[in-house]
């Protein structure tokens, strides 16, 4: 799978199409990045995989943005507090992966 330029305004049909055809792996991998890309975008700093949007400076408005940027990008429906529970791009995407496997199984 190659890299994708995860920008506000990547089309969103495309990620969906790469997250439909990708391995377990491959889609976790995808969402980390795309995760880190976005949060790292609103929060104007560069994050790591396991870096701490709280900890970056995440607030209640940053979160439902990247809330909304990720459901778009996505096509998945996401709570806002899944970000709080996975607080991280590496534990969120985990998360949105497991939800994204259950939902084609």
């Amino acid at each position: 799978m190659t890299s994708t330029d995860n920008t506000p305004g990547q089309d969103a049909t495309e990620l969906e199409k790469q997250l439909a055809a990708a391995t377990p792996e491959e889609r976790e991998k995808l969402l980390t990045d795309t995760i880190r890309t976005q949060a790292g975008t609103l929060l104007n700093t560069t994050l790591s995989d396991d870096s701490n949007f709280l900890e970056n400076g995440l607030n209640s408005l940053t979160a439902l943005e990247l809330t909304k940027t990720l459901m778009t990008l996505t096509g998945m429906e996401i709570a806002m507090v899944a970000i709080v529970e996975n607080p991280t791009p590496a534990q969120l995407a985990h998360h949105l992966g497991q939800e994204l496997a259950h939902t084609t199984a």
